[in-house]
């Protein structure tokens, strides 16, 4: 459990630290007439929400991650069921020996951005997305088509870290195996990161058994938050 007492120190230090990403900002498609709220991260739960920034009643939103950190009054050894290792951060069926010997870098995975109304209620959700197709798909793979383009979450790491390899994984389709090819090539800090991912190739499949799926992905550091489209679904 010694990592873990060290996450909150990492965490208030990486507020201190030179962050890669820029403070991101943009609209909410759908926002329409919603009052002010602020975005969070409810990875820990409703009672500890992580706030990663603020929604004006425009839907203009801005967001700066190196601000964010995590919440000092939950205890630590709650806040350790949430994390797990380097291999459980990233979407996609990898394995701790994927990851060799980075592979016990404990990380928290947080996959939704949260609007979040008074009393920390969750009002709704933001996809970072390239096209409505992908949010589609993000919501219900099973039966929506994958499509080229990209989407972000964004993780938490206690230490610093360096993944730049090719991996393959393979999917289950009508009594075959298919490759799924990934690349990483992340530089992540201390703290909270964006990651994106990139789908470059599709599997097309026969609707009537399943949804098309990725076949190939790069997973890499967020450099133009501009091509995303921020979609809201409010609750």
């Amino acid at each position: 459990m010694k990592k873990l007492f060290g996450i909150l120190t990492i965490g208030l230090m990486a507020m201190t630290l030179p962050r890669q990403e820029e403070v991101v900002t943009g609209t909410i498609d759908g926002f329409g007439q919603l009052p002010e709220m602020k975005l969070a991260l409810f990875t820990l739960g409703a009672d500890y929400p992580m706030e990663i920034g603020t929604v004006s009643d425009g839907g203009e939103f801005s967001i700066d991650l190196a601000q964010a950190d995590l919440p000092e009054a939950m205890d630590v050894n709650d806040m350790a069921v949430f994390f797990g290792d380097l291999n459980q951060a990233f979407d996609g069926p990898f394995s701790r020996d994927d990851f060799g010997l980075v592979a016990d870098i404990m990380a928290l995975k947080n996959p939704y951005i949260a609007l979040m109304a008074s009393r920390n209620r969750w009002a709704g959700t933001i996809f970072p997305v390239t096209s409505e197709e992908l949010k589609n798909w993000m919501e219900d793979s099973g039966y929506n088509n994958a499509v080229k383009g990209s989407y972000l979450n964004i993780i938490f790491l206690e230490q610093p870290v360096s993944l730049d390899f090719p991996l393959t994984t393979t999917m289950p389709y009508e009594g075959e195996e298919i490759a799924v090819n990934y690349q990483f090539k992340l530089n992540l800090e201390p703290g909270f990161n964006w990651v994106q991912y990139d789908i470059e190739e599709v599997y097309e499949t026969d609707p009537k058994i399943r949804a098309s799926f990725p076949s190939k992905i790069t997973i890499r550091n967020l450099e133009d938050p501009s091509q995303f489209r921020w979609i809201g679904k409010f609750f």
